[in-house]
């Protein structure tokens, strides 16, 4: 049986698509971009420690108070085509085309020492082989220096750390594919202590990582993203329930 939520969900969205005409029939009216959200659901919350940077279900309808970045065949938007709760989730599509970009991120107040990061992702369109459509990616500055992400050659998820020499270590965090077309949860708690960092994984409820000398090049963190830095990263991503937490000590 349908929730409460699901039943306004569908009742909202059919009040939205169509007008009554003469004779007793209806016609479509929205536009193909109208959303139908649920403003006064209630925020996200969780357990974790820290200060919330963010809690968002998006259900607002925008990205109000996240630096998006898109070019392009790239777009970043809230979308009632999905949604993990609620009736609105942000969708982040991005093709193989030239210049093709979309992300969001949220800034991290300065003095923060640990990150908290959680969301529920479904990505319902890979990209190329050889690929990846991230989860989520931490910064230092204009630095990437920690990421998870979905591997396209073979759908498992793979943890990315920049060393402080510069190159890349990869860590397979699970050996098997993950669903397209399903909401999984993404956990990720990350210290950055350059060779000392900690960093730890949670997902769908499984600690899949867990480190406290993880070598990064990092001493601090100053943004988490969601989405790809890079142009033609292939993928749609919709994005729900998104908490951020900063701990200062």
């Amino acid at each position: 049986m349908p929730s409460s939520r699901q039943l306004i969900r569908v009742l909202a969205a059919a009040a939205a698509l169509t007008l009554p005409v003469a004779g007793g029939s209806a016609v479509l009216a929205a536009p193909a971009n109208a959303v139908t959200c649920l403003p006064g659901t209630s925020t996200p919350t969780d357990g974790y420690p820290g200060t919330v940077v963010t809690a968002n279900n998006f259900e607002s309808g925008t990205l109000s108070g996240y630096s998006v970045q898109t070019s392009g065949t790239g777009t970043a938007t809230v979308s009632s085509a999905r949604a993990h709760d609620g009736a609105c989730s942000a969708y982040l599509h991005v093709t193989s085309d030239p210049g093709s970009l979309a992300d969001f991120s949220a800034a991290l107040p300065s003095g923060t020492r640990q990150v908290y990061a959680e969301a529920w992702f479904n990505i319902t369109t890979a990209g190329l082989s050889g690929n990846d459509v991230p989860y989520f990616r931490f910064f230092s500055g204009s630095t990437r220096f920690v990421d998870v992400y979905r591997y396209n050659s073979n759908g498992q998820l793979w943890l990315r750390v920049l060393a402080p020499s510069g190159s890349f270590t990869y860590t397979r965090l699970l050996s098997s594919s993950i669903s397209l077309g399903a909401w999984h949860h993404v956990v990720m708690h990350v210290i950055p202590n350059g060779s000392a960092s900690t960093v730890e994984v949670w997902f769908d409820g499984l600690k899949v990582y867990s480190s406290s000398s993880v070598s990064t090049v990092a001493s601090s963190a100053t943004k988490v993203q969601l989405g790809a830095e890079h142009y033609q990263q292939m993928g749609d991503s919709y994005i729900d329930d998104l908490i951020i937490k900063s701990v200062a000590n």
